[in-house]
């Protein structure tokens, strides 16, 4: 009987400890403090998946130190996850730096040459201010000189740098790099507590954004 008695109490203190943890878990991330919520909800495509964006700025360091990080983060992201970043506008050079992100991507060289801008930048102390040394940067990488001042200077382009600053001010951006989940919660290194910690965050919101559209 005494066994009997020591299995039960057993069971359910596993039992109480199995329910604290998950309620650890759901109650980890605060709203408020470890993330706070978008100003108004970003509009999000109607693709059923759940939608990270990196806000990130080339001439920002502590982006350029972070970018491995989001590259081997992204590549572990679960088939429901959609990543994809937004170019922050900010300071003398975010307009022009935005203009040159789009322009490799409708070039479709985008993904060939987005860790090399970092490195012109940081590494190699070209500042790729100006349209002359940006093109001058993209010949470099192979890139026709003609065809990347006709894509800086498109209006698709234009548009996307539109659309880049409404996504900003949906989700309230303050700082890079930084993320917004699913058109409703920004994360940066101060509310989640830095830089590295924000992936455990925006996991976290994932989490939390699938079990509510499982609801």
């Amino acid at each position: 009987m005494k066994a009997s008695r020591i299995a039960t109490v057993a069971v359910l203190l596993l039992a109480a400890f199995g329910v604290a943890s998950a309620q650890g878990l759901v109650s980890r991330y605060v709203a408020g403090e470890h993330y706070r919520a978008a100003a108004e909800p970003v509009a999000q495509p109607d693709d059923g998946k759940i939608h990270v964006v990196e806000f990130f700025l080339y001439s920002c360091p502590h982006c350029d130190d972070l970018e491995p990080d989001v590259e081997a983060w992204r590549e572990e992201l679960p088939d429901d996850v959609e990543f994809s970043r937004v170019p922050a506008l900010f300071g003398a050079g975010g307009q022009r730096y935005a203009r040159l992100y789009y322009a490799a991507e409708k070039l479709g060289v985008l993904e060939a040459v987005h860790s090399q801008i970092f490195s012109a930048i940081h590494d190699d102390g070209r500042r790729l201010l100006s349209e002359s040394e940006m093109r001058d940067f993209m010949e470099d990488q192979g890139v026709d000189g003609e065809r990347f001042v006709s894509a800086f200077e498109s209006d698709e382009v234009s548009a996307k740098v539109r659309q880049a600053g409404e996504i900003m001010r949906g989700y309230r951006v303050t700082a890079t790099p930084s993320f917004g989940v699913a058109g409703e919660a920004y994360v940066s290194g101060r509310t989640a507590g830095s830089n590295d910690r924000m992936f455990d965050v925006v996991d976290f919101l994932i989490r939390q954004q699938r079990n509510a559209n499982r609801d």
